[in-house]
């Protein structure tokens, strides 16, 4: 599941990175208990394989939120701005992942 995974996420970054204008950026899997994503400050993306068994959709508002923090590193207005330009349903999302999160195994 974990190369399917990068597989998926390869492909969703790829898709988005450059709809944002930001190079594609190396991608590093996760297995945090309480994170599903996060940026360094040298331009990495990590992201928790167990995605993977969240819809699409979801997988996208990941990949969009992390991406944003290419142009915003932080959770202030301006980056929520960054986040609605490549997932304007970004809020519905957000609230699906939280719901879903609870029925996800921790393999």
């Amino acid at each position: 599941m974990r190369e399917k995974s990068r597989g998926v996420f390869l492909g969703r970054l790829a898709h988005y990175a450059p709809l944002l204008g930001v190079a594609m950026p190396a991608l590093r899997l996760s297995s945090a208990r309480t994170r599903w994503g996060s940026c360094s400050h040298h331009g990495g993306i990590s992201l928790n394989w167990r995605l993977i068994f969240m819809p699409l959709p979801v997988v996208d508002y990941v990949v969009c939120h992390e991406l944003a923090h290419l142009k915003e590193m932080n959770h202030s207005p301006r980056f929520w701005s960054v986040v609605e330009q490549l997932c304007p349903d970004w809020r519905l999302r957000r609230l699906e992942l939280r719901q879903l999160a609870r029925q996800i195994p921790n393999l």
